[in-house]
Formats: C-alpha cells, structure tokens, sequence
C-alpha cells in the first residue's frame, strides 16, 4: 500500500564546489582532480564552445540530473509507489549509470544515498514477503478446503448419496480448483503437489465409487424386474379364482413379496405395478360381487335370527332355568338352523347370542349346584365344559366366515355340528 506523497528535495552543485573538484584547460577539456596526492586526474569530457564556467557547469548539470533522480527514487521509496522489485531495477540502473560515468559533483554523496534507498527497498520487499506469505497462505488453506470436501464426496456412503447432485459439486470444485491455479499469489510445486495428489485421488474414488453404484443399481433393478413379473405371472394366474379365502391370503403373501423387494427403476415399477393392481382388481372384484351377492341372500336370516335372539332375550333372566330349558334350546336349534348372516353382522350376533348363552349356562350351574346329586355335578361339568367348546368353534366360524376362507368354515361347521350332537345326547340323558 502506497503511503502519502513525499516532495523530494533538489540537489545543485554550485560553481565554486565544481571548481573544487575539476579544472577546465584551454581547449574545454574537463578532468576531475585527484582525490589523494600522487594520484592521476579523471577525464570527464570536452565542451569547447564556452569557457570554463560553462564547461563546469554543463558537466555538473549532468551529475545533478542523477543526483536528482536518485533523490525522485528515494521519494517513490519513502511513499512505497512500487514494489520492490521494480524500486530495485531503478536503483541498480542509477548506481550502474553512475559507476560507469565520469562526473563533476559529490559522488559519494550519491553512493551513500543509493545506498540508503537500497535499505528502503529491502524493508518494502520484506513487507512484500510478509504479504505473500500471508496471501499464500490464503490461497494453502483455500485449496485444503477443495481438497476436503471432495474426500467427504468420495468417501459418503453410496445408498444416502445423491450422485447426480455429488457428481456436480465434484465438477464445481475441479472449476474451483482451476481458478485457484490461476490466483496470485501462485502455490510452489512443493505445496501445490501433494494437495493435487490428494484431490486427483478423491476424485478417481468418487467417479469409480459412482460408476460402481449404478452397476450395482442396474443389476439390482433387473433382479427386482425378474422377481415381480413372476409376483405378476402368478397374481394374473390367480385372478379367475373363486376360491375367495385361501386366494385372498395368497394374494396378501405376494403383496407381502412384492413390498419386501423393494422399488425399481421408475418406469419400470410402475408398469408392473399396473400389471399387478389389475391382476389383483379382476380378483377382488369378483370377491366383493360374490360377497354382495352372499350378504343380500343372507339378509332374510339375519332377520330370522334378530326375532330369535328377540325371544331368547324374552326368557331373561334366567331365575329357574329349568322351567324355559326346553323352549330355550328349541331357539338355539332355529337359530342354527337360520343359516349364515351377512359378514359385517356376524360378530355383532354372535357376541348377542353369547351374552345369552354364559347367563343360561351360569343361572343352570348356580341352580343344580343347590341340589345336584354328585353324579349330576359330573353331568353338568361335562355340559358347561361342552358348551365353552361349542362357544369357540361358533367364533372360529364367525372368523372363517368373515375372511371367506371355505375350508376353515367347513371344518368349523363339521366340529360344531359334532359338538352340538354330543350336547344334545347329554342333555337327554
């Protein structure tokens, strides 16, 4: 940074001092004086056309023009106009011009003065290098940061990466590498080489790592393509079934499959997944039409079933339960005999029916508990013991019913009826 403008002051030799230093002869020839006894005069130059002040003066003129130049340069030096580099090409042409001259003034004092700008310069080109360090430091710690992050780029982990995005601040950074090459100050080869061997080297681990995910993804995607069009082949085989139980289990397992597999490439996944939505709505559509049709026909024994359950309820509570046993499992017989009822009604009937059937069975056990004979206690442990069995078989059918699931109900209606059949032996004994 330049500092305030300085005046340099003026040099002027004067006639007297000339006169103290040189002789003029008679043809204009001017020779220094010798600076010690015994020593030889300095030829300086000629100037015939004047006398002898003349000719001192024109030689002194000279002398003065250096002197003052040298003064204008330690002025430039004092105010740091220039660097130091061009300071010193001026300083080194002046002391050059003076030692190959001959001259008519005080040379030393000029040698003394050259002397005293060259410590200005090397105090300007100290600060210079102060500077540079300072800068080149900059400039270190700039490349570090390039360095750094392309490293955290090559090293990220391949499933969370966003390559597209990484892959186009790597770019930037080699763009931001490049333009640090070219930023004053420039880096020595000692410092710039290793940081180079560092980013050249995240770079090459970055794109190998790149090209390396997008194999992987490619040979990902196309067993992902393989496995769900078999999930598809067989969805389309089982959509003309009307086995609606086990077909819509089998159906839950291949969305379970298909899940499990994971997205493909967009187009792709979303081509099959058409496929398979479909597979899956020619299925389902005929499930609901064939539920809807069941539930309208079942509709007539939901309402037989709600006038038994009318009348069951008639015959609470159960004071003397042996006085309404008879028409109690009369209506348990018609409500057997109603037949199934819409799906979205079976839990709510059957837990109605079981509200009944535990206070029947509890009012039973509390009244022959008074006065059963052993042998009647046995019989009627068996009874109660039957009946909770008779009470879960009706809900594995309720359950089996709701899901649709064909085999489930005719295991469950074979086991009630059998149950029930047992029952009814007991109670008539």
């Amino acid at each position: 940074m330049s500092r305030a403008a300085v005046k340099p002051t003026y040099h002027q030799t004067s006639l007297d001092e000339a006169r103290e230093r040189a002789r003029v002869d008679e043809e204009g020839h001017v020779y220094l004086k010798p600076p010690e006894e015994g020593s030889e005069e300095i030829y300086v130059g000629q100037y015939s056309a004047a006398g002898e002040e003349q000719a001192l003066a024109y030689f002194t003129r000279k002398f003065d023009e250096l002197y003052n130049r040298a003064l204008l340069l330690g002025a430039r030096v004092a105010t740091q106009a220039d660097g130091a580099k061009s300071l010193r090409a001026s300083r080194i042409a002046l002391l050059k011009e003076l030692d190959d001259g001959a001259w008519v003034g005080d040379v030393s004092a000029l040698r003394a003065l050259l002397a005293e700008i060259e410590g200005g310069i090397e105090s300007i080109a100290a600060e210079e290098e102060k500077a540079h360090q300072a800068l080149a430091e900059e400039r270190l710690a700039a490349r570090e940061e390039i360095v750094v992050e392309a490293e955290q780029l090559a090293a990220g982990d391949e499933e969370s990466t966003h390559w597209k995005n990484a892959q186009a601040r790597m770019a930037e950074l080699f763009e931001a590498w490049k333009a640090e090459q070219r930023t004053t100050p420039r880096l020595s080869k000692a410092q710039e080489d290793p940081l180079w061997k560092r980013f050249r080297e995240a770079r090459s681990t970055f794109e190998r790592r790149r090209k390396a995910f997008f194999v992987k993804r490619d040979k990902d995607a196309a067993e992902i393509k393989k496995a769900k069009d078999e999930i598809i082949a067989e969805a389309e085989k089982l959509s003309a079934s009307r086995d609606f139980g086990p077909t819509t289990k089998a159906y839950h397992r291949l969305m379970d499959q298909w899940k499990a597999l994971g997205r493909g490439p967009r187009k792709t996944e979303d081509a099959q997944w058409k496929r398979f939505r479909a597979a899956q709505d020619v299925f389902f559509s005929a499930r609901d039409q064939a539920n809807a049709q069941t539930d309208a026909e079942f509709a007539e024994n939901l309402r037989v079933k709600e006038d038994i359950l009318s009348k069951l309820r008639e015959l609470m509570p159960f004071t003397k339960p042996a006085a309404v046993r008879e028409r109690y499992f009369k209506l348990i017989d018609e409500w057997d005999a109603a037949g199934k009822v819409p799906r979205q009604d079976v839990k709510r009937m059957e837990r109605s029916l079981a509200e009944v059937q535990d206070a029947f069975r509890e009012a039973s056990s509390t009244t022959k508990a008074e006065s059963a004979s052993p042998k009647d206690e046995r019989q009627e442990a068996m009874l109660a013991q039957l009946e909770d069995t008779i009470a879960g078989l009706e809900r594995d059918l309720a359950h089996a019913r709701e899901s649709n699931d064909s085999k489930a109900i005719s295991e469950a209606e074979e086991a009630l009826a059998a149950r029930r059949s047992w029952l009814q032996m007991l109670k008539s004994a």
